[in-house]
């Protein structure tokens, strides 16, 4: 098994590990609240139904078998298409390259946590230091002009580069994911080495941004070209 770089500490590592426990939990606490105001929209159309249903009835003088029996089953097709529609968001790689700086850093880390399960085991430490890197970037992608070279720049990472390095290690058959190449090293270690590196980026991106120093974030999206994307 790939070792974590020796940049990255156990500590940091365990601080990460905990801050993704909290954004698991509350990223739980969103779904079950999607799911709640799903479930409340498919009582009330069905409920605003039957109501319709027995209004008519009264005004009628009653309704036959058949159309009770209709209406019955009219309510619950509608209780059950409303309650699982829409499904819960899901993150996309497309929807990387369409979303707004404010959105971009969250989006990348839910698209990067959906991804999680197909990655090798050495890979979690990296992965979740990119979330933690990606939670300190995101206050200040807000901050930035969507039509500015910084922003440019962070888009190239976040939207192609990580996308492109993750999706390049998935496509390979998992039986070849752990044997060496002609370098040495296997597509498992050169993607968590990838990964690492990509969370290094992410914050020196976000010093650069805090410094105002946009020619640095050319010069580092540049470096991660020519180490790890020319050669694929």
């Amino acid at each position: 098994m790939a070792q974590v770089p020796a940049r990255v500490s156990q500590e940091i590592v365990r601080a990460a590990r905990r801050q993704r426990s909290i954004r698991l939990y509350n990223a739980r606490k969103e779904q079950w609240r999607h799911r709640g105001r799903r479930l409340r929209r498919a009582f009330l159309a069905m409920a605003g139904i039957y109501i319709a249903a027995l209004v008519a009835a009264l005004a009628l003088g009653g309704i036959g078998f058949m159309a009770s029996l209709l209406t019955f089953l009219l309510g619950l097709a509608v209780f059950t298409v409303l309650s699982i529609y829409p499904a819960t968001p899901r993150t996309h790689v497309d929807d990387l390259g369409s979303a707004s700086l404010t959105e971009l850093a969250g989006s990348t880390e839910l698209w990067l946590e959906g991804r999680r399960r197909a990655l090798p085991n050495a890979a979690v430490d990296a992965v979740d230091m990119i979330g933690v890197r990606l939670e300190q970037l995101a206050p200040q992608l807000a901050t930035l002009d969507e039509r500015g070279p910084a922003a440019r720049e962070v888009r190239k990472l976040l939207a192609e580069h990580l996308p492109e390095m993750v999706s390049s290690y998935t496509r390979i058959p998992p039986a070849l994911r752990g044997r060496p190449g002609s370098g040495g090293t296997s597509p498992s270690e050169q993607l968590v080495d990838g990964l690492s590196v990509i969370a290094d980026q992410i914050e020196a991106m976000s010093e650069d941004l805090s410094q105002g120093d946009v020619d640095a974030l050319a010069t580092r999206r540049r470096f991660l070209e020519v180490k790890y994307l020319d050669h694929e």
